[in-house]
């Protein structure tokens, strides 16, 4: 009952729910890919990015922190999840209450992070 109690208290405060990441990525489209883009996988995401940021321009920040949360920072807002994920096909996972996949590849030795509808960011990894 105090456990109900408690997810009901969140659900009226208006805290947002997050969910896990699932343990299988979704495969990434060809489209997706740009002539140039180098393939990256899990090991390397999670060397570079595991307790780094991504500055990306208009100063907008994701941190991967070492914990293993995330939050991203654009026009004065932060949204956070409380996991992400990558995967061997260079896709991450952000555990928001609907999971957001992106793709990760390298072009001309810069990180370039690809969304869903094909947009392309470049960032820069800072420790």
């Amino acid at each position: 009952m105090k456990l109900f109690l408690s997810a009901l208290c969140a659900t009226l405060i208006g805290v947002g729910a997050h969910a896990a990441c699932p343990t299988k990525a979704p495969k990434a489209s060809k489209s997706q890919f740009s002539a140039g883009d180098q393939k990256v996988n899990a090991a390397w995401l999670q060397k570079n990015l595991a307790g780094s940021k991504v500055v990306y321009p208009g100063n907008e920040v994701e941190t991967y922190s070492s914990d293993g949360s995330y939050s991203y920072k654009a026009n004065g807002q932060t949204w956070t999840a409380n996991d992400y994920r990558f995967y061997d096909n260079g896709m991450r996972c952000i555990g928001y209450s609907n999971p957001r996949f992106d793709l990760y590849v390298v072009n001309n030795g810069q990180l370039v992070l690809v969304n869903t509808q094909k947009q392309r960011y470049v960032g820069q990894i800072r420790k």
